[in-house]
């Protein structure tokens, strides 16, 4: 446009002027954030770069390596009586206290049925999956934070998971084999029921949870009793444990199918006794023990008596044998009629001659032979020898008496009486 004066002329040359010198400044300032973004990062990688070296050089001090397939390999060669050379034969493999940070390169050991991996530094379930034939896993004394990684092992019979970070019981509803769960020592039960709810889509038989921080007592009908599978239950050490209501009696009157509690069995009568004082309390428990004792000596005399009748009807029994015996004028070899043991006796005679061929013993039949041979060679032989050890001893004792008497004295002799004197 045209310009009307010169003032306006100047105030657009200062105008254009301001406008460079804007553009100019936020160019240099986001040329300087970046420079400082990249030697930031510079700064970041070389940090992370000696953190690293600095791990690993502690690592290499304590003697811990990772879990490759040259380590695994190093462990074969170790022991070529335990171990297979090729990995798929090995069906247990050892790899306790080695410091391992991950369960991994275990692709090739598809016919591994036991894994030995406790005290490591694992901080997951992982590198399985391959793993179908997999029963035992022993996983104690690690840093494992959450049950998964068991989708690859079908067939797992026993898991051991003590002394872990685990703080919820999950992972395990498609395990349909799994029989045994060791899960001491770990962080489960904070958030309450929740935390063990899964164990009731499970088919675990034998659970151990001791020493964990379960303390909701709603437990015991929410998870426990649903638990159709369940024998055997550890659950001492727990805050629950002080919190349910008379616990030993209490768990195995609601718990039908418990056979064993913490540290001892749960017997028939201890059933019967924590029904009862469920029932009606202390007195109906005691009535109910009475019962049991009354129980328990009516079958014991029955049992005697049952015993004293069977010996009656054997002596009567024979008893009335030797009578008929005595007027038969049959003996017993001599009788017609054929006894239950006579008859035994035959069918064994007759088996014997039918297969007399498959019960033949070679080598017992060779020693008789031999001993028989030998009997009849010592038989010749002992005479001889007798005859020539008698014309020995005549020799001797002839020349015995032919021997005159030596009235000589040892040299010896005198010089021990010279020096006596």
């Amino acid at each position: 446009q045209e310009f009307r004066s010169k003032s306006d002329w100047s105030f657009a040359l200062a105008a254009i002027v301001v406008v460079q010198a804007t553009m100019s400044t936020s160019d240099l300032d986001r040329a300087l954030h970046a420079s400082v973004l990249k030697r930031e990062a510079a700064k970041e990688a070389e940090f992370r770069a000696a953190r690293q070296k600095h791990e690993e050089e502690v690592r290499l001090v304590f003697g811990a390596t990772d879990m490759t397939k040259e380590e695994l390999k190093k462990l074969i060669d170790s022991d070529r009586r335990l171990y297979y050379r090729s990995e798929e034969l090995n069906d247990k493999l050892f790899i306790q206290y080695k410091g391992w940070k991950e369960l991994k390169n275990l692709e090739g050991w598809t016919g591994l049925k036991a894994l030995y991996a406790e005290c490591n530094a694992f901080d997951r379930i992982s590198g399985l999956s391959l793993c179908r034939n997999l029963r035992s896993l022993f996983l104690q004394e690690n840093c494992i934070k959450r049950i998964e990684g068991l989708e690859g092992c079908p067939l797992l019979w026993n898991l051991n998971l003590n002394n872990n970070f685990i703080e919820r019981i999950e992972g395990l509803s498609h395990l349909r084999s799994l029989n045994t769960l060791t899960i001491q020592k770990n962080k489960i039960g904070f958030a309450g029921v929740e935390d063990l709810l899964h164990l009731v889509d499970t088919t675990i038989s034998t659970l151990d949870v001791q020493d964990n921080k379960i303390w909701d007592p709603d437990v015991l009908p929410e998870v426990f009793v649903r638990m159709a599978d369940l024998r055997v239950l550890y659950l001492k050490g727990n805050p629950c444990a002080k919190k349910i209501p008379n616990y030993r009696k209490g768990i195995t009157a609601v718990c039908e199918n418990l056979k064993y509690l913490d540290d001892r069995p749960v017997f028939p009568e201890d059933r019967r006794a924590a029904e009862a004082f469920n029932r009606g309390g202390l007195e109906e428990e005691r009535a109910e023990r009475r019962r049991i004792k009354e129980e328990e000596s009516a079958k014991h005399e029955r049992n005697m008596k049952a015993f004293q009748d069977m010996i009656e009807n054997v002596k009567r029994e024979k008893r009335e044998r030797d009578l008929m015996r005595e007027q038969d004028k049959y003996t017993n070899a001599s009788d017609p009629v054929i006894s239950k043991e006579q008859r035994m006796q035959e069918q064994v005679d007759r088996w014997k001659q039918e297969h007399a061929d498959e019960i033949k013993d070679d080598a017992r039949e060779h020693a008789e032979r031999c001993l028989q041979s030998g009997d009849r060679i010592n038989d010749l032989e002992i005479p001889r020898c007798n005859e020539e050890s008698e014309q020995i001893h005549e020799k001797e004792t002839k020349g015995v008496e032919e021997c005159p008497n030596d009235k000589r004295k040892l040299v010896y002799e005198d010089i021990w009486d010279d020096k006596l004197q």
